[in-house]
């Protein structure tokens, strides 16, 4: 959250940079941030006759600096906004713009030679959710003459605050553990929080506190959770809730190898938690070791408590042949999983 409330403050403090690149996962914030900038830049009487919004897809380098450059009408800024702009990352997009970009390896593209002598009367705003190429010429030319900020996803704590604050706003309350529930089903983007939340509010009507049953009653639990609950049951022995979780990934449309693949996944980094000497590290030591969130670390640790090596070594060579089975049609997904399950249950597996 510091970055965004860093670019916040010095956009109030009149702190502007002539060219700003936003990439990362988090579109919402982008959005938020372009926001503020319409209403501190655009002021009246000219106000929205100074603001030009393009599609980086479907515009050209030229486009884009004619733009840049036309002075504001009246006075004050003129505004540009670049969304889904495809020139710092590479990735594919219409053939005018493979063009602009194989172009854009050359000296003289009308992109490069703009950010070194941008208009001072233009703030021009590039965003992409798309990774970008930090050794590309032109990030690195933006980067000299502007401002480049990564809006990644924030953490867990920042979300917990930021869906009290959604909640206050709508005079509700939302307790810590109904938040930080809704997170982990939902995942971190706060557009999608965003959307659960006025649901979440809509739901409980009068009634002021959302609580952590209403988050299981209106809410999907996202893919992870799904795959922690389903090891968690195999690993407590609880069949029927293993089985249970299993048909309702396969309901949301998950594929039997695909199943197979996430649930061997967990079983590995079990291993790999075990064999990090689990009940001397921490939390955050574990997710640092096996690179994952510290709240997926802390389900690790708990879940390695269920197993032992020779218990997890085991199962990830049944769940290896089951997937070669299901693979060369020898054998149904589910009745596989199924039988094997039903044998660890019994304790023939470990």
């Amino acid at each position: 959250m510091k970055y965004y409330l860093d670019l916040i403050n010095d956009l109030e403090k009149g702190n502007i940079a002539p060219v700003y690149l936003f990439y990362g996962q988090e579109s919402f914030l982008h959005e938020k941030a372009v926001q503020r900038f319409r209403e501190k830049l655009l002021m009246p009487p000219a106000g929205e006759f100074n603001l030009d919004i393009l599609d980086g897809e479907e515009v050209t380098e030229g486009d884009i600096v004619v733009r840049a450059q036309t002075p504001p009408f009246m006075a004050g800024w003129r505004l540009v906004v670049v969304r889904h702009a495809p020139f710092f990352t590479g990735s594919p997009g219409t053939s005018s713009n493979k063009r602009t970009r194989a172009s854009s390896r050359d000296t003289a593209t009308p992109l490069l030679a703009y950010m070194q002598k941008p208009t001072p009367t233009t703030c021009l705003i590039f965003t992409t959710t798309h990774p970008v190429d930090q050794r590309g010429r032109l990030f690195k030319s933006l980067k000299e003459t502007g401002r480049v900020v990564e809006f990644t996803y924030l953490k867990t704590r920042d979300l917990v605050r930021w869906l009290e604050k959604q909640a206050r706003l709508a005079h509700k309350t939302i307790t810590p553990a109904a938040a930080g529930l809704l997170v982990r089903r939902v995942g971190p983007s706060l557009f999608v929080l965003s959307q659960e939340m006025a649901k979440l509010i809509s739901y409980t009507g009068c009634r002021e506190t959302i609580l952590e049953e209403d988050i299981y009653r209106l809410t999907v639990p996202a893919l992870e959770e799904n795959i922690f609950n389903v090891v968690d049951a195999i690993g407590e022995r609880r069949i029927g809730a293993a089985l249970k979780g299993i048909r309702e990934l396969l309901q949301q449309g998950q594929t039997g190898p695909a199943i197979l693949a996430m649930v061997a996944r967990q079983f590995r980094l079990i291993l790999q938690t075990l064999e990090l000497n689990a009940g001397k590290r921490s939390p955050g030591e574990a997710a640092a070791k096996l690179g994952v969130h510290p709240f997926v670390a802390q389900k690790l640790l708990a879940q390695s408590c269920n197993f032992t090596r020779e218990q997890v070594v085991t199962a990830l060579q049944k769940l290896l042949d089951l997937d070669r089975a299901v693979k060369r049609g020898r054998l149904e997904f589910y009745p596989g999983i199924e039988m094997l399950l039903l044998e660890m249950g019994r304790g023939t597996v470990s």
